[in-house]
């Protein structure tokens, strides 16, 4: 059931008469008025120049919700209307009449009032967020639907003037032209281990002739080869047999003159 408006401070409420709805209808399912409220909009010039002037008030007996307007910011008058809609509720389930101390100052005086008070200002805030952050995040789900129409929509006319099937093409050409490219990456590569294999034979080759006619002799150092062939080896050693001969010769020749000369 929607809540009557009226509007005797003759401000603009095109762009909040749709929030105090919303907000009604969020705090009416979530606690069940069985009445709404009047919504009265009010201006005050002398309790706007009031620093601690009213901002609201709730009359139980009319049921109206009387909001000053001078000089508010709209989402502030939304949270002091917050507040005196759970002073409604309050009036509805009969809790509201607990008598006693009514008069200024009465938050310190009447404990039973302070209660309420102290109620009407935290469901009363924590409500109002409840509905701020979900009337957000049914815009964003709204704007993100719209957003995937809007998309869905752009790739059919796309595809329709042909213009999504030549995006297409093109993707597909830089991918091949990618792929290609790798390839020849990979074959230059091959190609530069193969030939470094190549040099590391040809090296090891070199290495092994100039090693040729080279020895180790054990001790780690490499020393020049005599090797000669067999047969030129034979032909020394006779040789040198020979000469061996001959200067033994001489020598028992010269020891035989020696002896005699000493007889």
């Amino acid at each position: 059931m929607p809540c009557t408006i009226k509007n005797p401070a003759n401000i603009d409420l095109s762009s909040l008469e749709p929030h105090v709805n919303g907000m009604y209808d969020h705090f009416a399912h979530k606690y069940g008025f069985k009445k709404p409220p009047v919504m009265v909009f009010d201006s005050d010039p002398n309790n706007r120049t009031n620093v601690l002037g009213k901002t609201a008030y709730y009359d139980p007996s009319s049921l109206e919700i009387h909001v000053y307007t001078d000089g508010r910011h709209p989402k502030d008058m939304l949270r002091s209307i917050a507040h005196e809609l759970i002073h409604h509720r309050q009036n509805l389930e009969d809790r509201l009449n607990v008598g006693g101390y009514q008069g200024e100052g009465y938050y310190l005086k009447n404990k039973e009032l302070k209660k309420l008070e102290q109620e009407a200002m935290k469901d009363g805030n924590e409500t109002l967020r409840e509905y701020e952050d979900g009337l957000k995040l049914k815009r964003n789900k709204q704007m993100s639907l719209k957003e995937w129409k809007n998309n869905e929509l752009n790739q059919l006319l796309l595809k329709k003037f042909g213009i999504l099937k030549e995006e297409l093409n093109n993707e597909e050409e830089k991918e091949e032209l990618d792929e290609q490219s790798k390839s020849d990456l990979e074959d230059r590569g091959s190609r530069r281990a193969a030939g470094g294999r190549r040099l590391d034979e040809e090296q090891e080759e070199e290495e092994l002739e100039e090693g040729k006619g080279k020895f180790d002799d054990g001790d780690g150092k490499d020393e020049k080869c005599d090797h000669v062939p067999c047969e030129d080896q034979d032909k020394k050693e006779e040789t040198k047999n020979e000469n061996l001969q001959e200067t033994v010769q001489k020598v028992l020749k010269s020891n035989k003159k020696i002896r005699l000369r000493i007889k």
